[in-house]
């Protein structure tokens, strides 16, 4: 094997290694006072706005802004 194979091979693996399967995707932050940062995103406001669907963190509204419910 060459030395740019082993490399590539190694990059693989570890990159492979950082994914977990059983991370939780969920928007529970704990026990936090105040604002927690979140990788989840809003999503778009229903035609006519919030409603009793839209999460209490809110959703886009057509101008880019949070609505919330």
């Amino acid at each position: 094997m060459t030395r740019r194979a082993v490399v590539v091979l190694l990059a693989a693996v570890l990159a492979l290694g950082a994914c977990e399967s059983d991370q939780d995707p969920g928007l529970d932050p704990g026990l936090v006072d105040g604002p927690a940062p979140t990788s989840d995103t809003l999503g778009v406001c229903p035609p006519g706005g919030p409603d009793a669907t839209t999460p209490s963190a809110g959703c886009l509204g057509p101008d880019g802004s949070v609505q919330r419910p």
